[in-house]
């Protein structure tokens, strides 16, 4: 079974990891620390404060969110300039939140099965719907007037905020004593009982973090090989809409990358006209190589091929977010086509003081998206719950 095909059945069929409160009152004299405050930081605190356990998370950045980031000033609805769409059950946010007496007020929105999808090849453009296209069982979903952040502000943040202290970037980890010390870019050292670590792997691979003792073989040799995909998205304002929900290529889902076009406005409530393009691999680099008015003309180029002259006539505006730039994150995600055996050795904690929860640090069929990060959070909590029960 490939990834995607783990993704449309668990979609399909509401899959998730349950999370259950395993620890009594007298073992949550803890102090924890996780490291990173994005989508897996963000839900590990916010469950363990569920749990009453003390917890602080630190962000090397000065924001929370990381690869959640979205941009609300380019037009009329909020822009994600990393994780879009959900692509599994809506029933998940329930699971994130964990609370039943909590009213989630976020909502989405599915793509009619009569929605095009464009496929060009060879100077010519054929048109079918989406389930001739993605199957059956496609499940897609688009936040309305809203993002995957705008989720977790709502929802999770109020209960997490007070507890990020932003600008600490994690450079050391030395977990030989009772206590785990972790030094910053400034050398404040900060000591806890247990980490929940949710950096980047891209970070890890280069070695921007150092380990004492040094990884177990094992783990460093899984980060070294790890495939990493760089990834860039692009959001253009146009005049008119000319463009269909999707437009694909010979190399939008390949075994080195992806690529395609897509009508952000989609499920808005606006009328702008705003086509995405989301690229990741190696087909990221075309477009990731272009600097200045060369990047946009290169893909205004490539629009009017396929849309006869178009986009040129009706571009307004465009906004750009290179993943492979961003500072502290410097890729997209974990590829595709990587193996669980790997993801599942990324994940498996140390000497019960260091867990981790991320995107890449996954023990299921699944990675790389939002909902894989908040799974990772509730197993990386749920195995340091377990951790200190089993304390003498």
């Amino acid at each position: 079974m490939t990834r995607k095909e783990f993704v449309r059945i668990c979609g399909f069929l509401g899959l998730s990891l349950p999370f259950q409160p395993i620890i009594s009152s007298k073992e949550r004299d803890q102090n924890v620390l996780i490291i990173g405050a994005g989508a897996a930081g963000i839900t590990a605190g916010y469950l363990l404060g569920q749990q009453g356990i003390s917890y602080q998370i630190l962000e090397a950045s000065m924001n929370y969110g990381g690869r959640m980031k979205t941009n609300r000033d380019f037009t009329d609805f909020p822009i994600p300039l990393g994780a879009e769409w959900i692509h599994v059950s809506d029933k998940e946010l329930e699971k994130i939140i964990n609370n039943p007496n909590r009213t989630i007020s976020t909502q989405l929105k599915k793509y009619p099965r009569k929605e095009q999808v464009g496929y060009y090849e060879s100077g010519e453009m054929t048109y079918r719907t989406i389930p001739a296209v993605f199957g059956p069982f496609y499940k897609e979903q688009k936040f309305v007037n809203s993002t995957w952040l705008t989720f977790f502000e709502d929802h999770l943040l109020p209960e997490v905020r007070e507890k990020i202290k932003y600008g600490h970037q994690i450079l050391e980890v030395d977990y030989s004593g009772k206590k785990v010390k972790l030094r910053d870019q400034n050398g404040t050292v900060f000591n806890a009982d247990r980490v929940i670590l949710t950096i980047p792997l891209k970070q890890l691979q280069k070695g921007m973090v150092t380990f004492s003792p040094s990884l177990p073989d094992y783990k460093t040799q899984a980060i070294q090989r790890a495939e990493i995909w760089g990834g860039i998205k692009i959001f253009i304002k146009f005049s008119e809409k000319f463009y269909p929900a999707f437009t694909l290529f010979p190399d939008s889902d390949a075994s080195n990358g992806q690529r395609l076009y897509y009508d952000a406005a989609f499920g808005q409530n606006s009328n702008s006209a705003i086509l995405g393009l989301f690229a990741v691999g190696e087909q990221a680099k075309p477009y990731q190589y272009q600097v200045n008015s060369e990047q946009i003309s290169y893909v205004l180029d490539e629009l009017d091929q396929v849309f006869n002259g178009k986009a040129s006539e009706n571009y307004e505006k465009h906004i750009v977010q290179n993943w492979d730039r961003e500072p502290f994150i410097e890729a997209a995600y974990l590829s595709d086509y990587e193996s669980n055996g790997l993801t599942r050795e990324l994940s498996h904690p140390l000497e019960d003081k260091i867990f981790f929860a991320g995107t890449a640090y996954t023990r299921e069929n699944d990675w790389g998206s939002v909902h894989n990060a908040t799974r990772s959070a509730h197993g990386a909590v749920n195995e340091l719950l377990k951790a200190i029960s089993a304390k003498p």
